[in-house]
């Protein structure tokens, strides 16, 4: 059987873009249905992400927030997409307030969320909790693999529900995608396991280009004990305890890492010189050393140092008593959709929003950013989908969805061959060995032979009905996604933001622009765009 399910406006995504973006589509008279991997609200990119804003309120101006931005992002932001951020942010974080989030205002930015909260949940889950009220529709555990087209616009798409063990298909208007990053291509990561990239695939074979795409940030500060989950690390023992290399060398003070905090300002360049001393020998086990024995030691009780607290640095890490593993790990993925400052692609009726959209954060993104982009470009975005589903009428998708259904069939009969967590396993260790915080002209040429060996393999890949059809469906997507970040950073030579190069350390004026990705002719093409300008047509 196939489920079949009829929107005015698609939203591919239920993180902080998804949800805001559905308020706002759902508010202006427009049928909302929003789809999910996860239950909605959970398993997305906002939930990890804690509860700060960035924002010109508190006493932070524009004027500052927009200089931090730029400054972080290394002169590849997207000037339009930055201005937009930066002149309606304040408000657009304020109004959360107006859905049941607790929003608490200090400078420079804004925390939402109990102080009991945990993680975003704060944020997401309000949301949803406004949106079921209102009657809005969500299908949750279903992943998108198709969206379909005719005459060049998008008029539905094409989904597996694993729990229900069948095929969904979308006749919609349109499609916004707010489907999150790609931060769990990597081995060691914050990110939920299911943000693997899909909306970069999704719009990528529908016609849309993707831009910045070897920009993954690393977030530098989280535990690398193997017994135990790689929860990030703040608070007095990053400010007051001391990283060190094997041979208890201070190494910010070795590689003039001077701005702080290092969570908001220095993400790129602490992560650069933890994983260069790695890289040298003077790791420790693949990691580095925080020595904060004598904060946790003097702390207060219940004081939080990150996402753990004082008592499980004693009794879990027994960090008053020795230095503890720390080492980087994938937070989030700075490249994206190439867009106008509305998300529209240049695709008729596939908008996008959120951390799948590219050019706001350059080559990095200043901490705080990341919530107030998808509250932005939520908003945005859904202005323009309804605007743009004006007048339309829905067109049948039997016939075009026939191939991917077709698709589907054929993998579920294979009883023989890798499980689809085996090879994902696979790709996530070549990422974090060959494209994560260091990278050189060998190590990408490695990651992309390994990729493709990987990619012969699922011709023999176990996909039967149900989870382990929906994961297979969800790796296919992957690789490609793995791929679009290998070329990329095979192509920029140079080092800055978050890529950075071994055989080319520098930054340099040259490399100043924008690599795109295009389909042509099923391969991909990579050109250069000069500074803003990404999209060429008006916003």
């Amino acid at each position: 059987m196939v489920i079949h399910v009829k929107s005015d406006i698609l939203i591919i995504g239920t993180g902080g873009a998804g949800l805001r973006a559905a308020i706002e589509a759902h508010e202006k008279g427009a049928k909302v249905v929003l789809a999910s991997k996860a239950p909605a609200g959970y398993n997305n990119c906002t939930i990890v992400a804690g509860s700060g804003y960035l924002a010109a309120v508190g006493g932070m101006s524009v004027e500052e927030h927009r200089e931090r931005t730029l400054s972080t992002g290394k002169g590849l932001n997207d000037p339009a997409l930055v201005e937009v951020l930066v002149n309606e942010g304040a408000e657009r974080v304020l109004e959360l307030e107006r859905f049941g989030c607790v929003v608490n205002v200090k400078h420079g930015g804004v925390s939402v969320g109990r102080p009991d909260t945990k993680l975003g949940q704060g944020i997401t889950l309000p949301m949803v909790k406004y949106l079921e009220n209102q009657g809005v529709e969500f299908v949750d555990n279903v992943i998108i693999t198709q969206l379909l087209k005719q005459d060049g616009r998008i008029i539905g798409a094409v989904g597996y529900n694993g729990r229900e063990e069948e095929p969904i298909l979308f006749q919609t208007k349109a499609v916004l995608l707010a489907s999150g990053g790609a931060g769990a291509l990597f081995q060691r990561t914050d990110c939920p396991l299911k943000t693997t990239g899909d909306g970069y695939h999704l719009a990528f074979e529908a016609g849309a280009r993707l831009r910045d795409m070897e920009f993954c940030q690393f977030f530098p500060l989280a535990l690398a004990d193997p017994d135990l989950p790689p929860l990030l690390v703040d608070g007095k023992v990053v400010w007051e305890g001391k990283i060190l290399n094997a041979f208890e060398e201070d190494i910010p003070k070795k590689h003039n890492v001077t701005e702080r905090p290092y969570i908001a300002k220095s993400r790129d360049l602490l992560s650069r010189a933890m994983m260069k001393e790695v890289h040298d020998g003077a790791g420790v086990d693949g990691a580095v050393l925080l020595d904060a024995r004598e904060v946790v030691k003097n702390g207060e009780p219940g004081e939080k140092y990150g996402m753990a607290d004082r008592e499980y640095y004693i009794n879990k890490l027994h960090a008053h008593e020795r230095p503890i593993r720390i080492a980087p790990l994938s937070h989030f993925t700075m490249g994206g959709v190439v867009t106008n400052t509305y998300g529209e692609t240049g695709v008729p009726g596939l908008i996008v929003a959120g951390e799948v959209m590219g050019g706001v954060h350059g080559a990095n993104r200043h901490g705080g950013n990341a919530l107030t982009d998808v509250t932005v470009f939520g908003v945005r975005a859904a202005k323009k989908a309804v605007e743009y589903i004006q007048g339309r009428e829905h067109v049948d998708i039997v016939e075009l969805a026939e191939p991917e259904l077709g698709r589907y069939k054929e993998l579920s009969r294979r009883d023989v061959g890798y499980t689809p967590s085996t090879l994902k396993d696979l790709v996530r260790e070549n990422m974090w060995k060959h494209v994560g915080v260091l990278r050189d002209s060998e190590m990408l040429v490695e990651a992309y032979q390994r990729l493709s060996e990987i990619r012969d393999s699922t011709r023999s890949i176990l996909a039967k009905p149900g989870r382990q059809l929906q994961d297979a469906l969800e790796l296919l997507m992957a690789l490609d996604v793995c791929e679009y970040i290998i070329r990329a950073a095979m192509e920029r030579r140079e080092s800055r933001g978050a890529h950075y190069r071994l055989d080319h350390p520098e930054e340099t004026l040259e490399w100043r622009k924008t690599i795109i990705l295009s389909k042509e002719d099923e391969a991909i093409k990579l050109d250069h765009a000069p500074l803003g300008e990404a999209f060429d047509s008006t916003s």
